[in-house]
């Protein structure tokens, strides 16, 4: 009798260590959970106007839950920021690309890759951003942002924006 699939495809070689073997445990979800959680909460505290030491501050948090080789990628543009003052940098110029931004969330998968969130956004670009020109009107984008998990360090290795579109 053959071989179930799965198994088959569990044992391959091609897949030894890579993220479609990890397993997953409950704690290991939950650190997942908590560090994206952590991160998110830290990132709405700056779509409204902002203090410099405020960004400082949620800055501090948002890097805590990230690799020290972290890289900040915008696939559409290929665009890329790399290690943690980069990763500050993406932020200054995210955040201040637009104005009245609000983030509805559309599906979120937790896993032992790390997380991937979909979010609908709203906001006026106030300066070109991701190929967004400055129109002065409310942009509705789609993002699917990837938040790679690496298991060894407990910590993520950065976000990947895979597709922004409009809605």
């Amino acid at each position: 009798m053959d071989m179930d699939p799965v198994d088959k495809l569990l044992h391959d070689p091609r897949f030894a260590g890579a993220p479609v073997t990890w397993e997953s445990t409950p704690e290991q979800y939950r650190a997942i959970r908590h560090a994206w959680l952590t991160h998110v909460s830290a990132e709405e505290d700056l779509f409204v106007p902002f203090t410099e030491e405020r960004f400082a501050e949620r800055m501090a948090t948002m890097l805590s839950v990230f690799s020290d080789a972290c890289t900040m990628e915008l696939a559409p543009t290929g665009e890329r920021w790399e290690g943690k003052v980069e990763t500050v940098e993406f932020y200054r110029q995210f955040l201040g690309s637009f104005t009245g931004m609000s983030w509805v969330p559309q599906a979120l998968v937790i896993g032992p890759q790390g997380v991937l969130d979909v979010v609908d956004m709203e906001g006026v670009v106030t300066r070109p951003f991701a190929g967004q020109a400055v129109t002065g009107e409310p942009v509705h984008l789609q993002w699917v942002i990837s938040f790679p998990w690496v298991p060894a360090e407990g910590r993520f290795r950065g976000e990947t924006v895979y597709s922004i579109r409009p809605l």
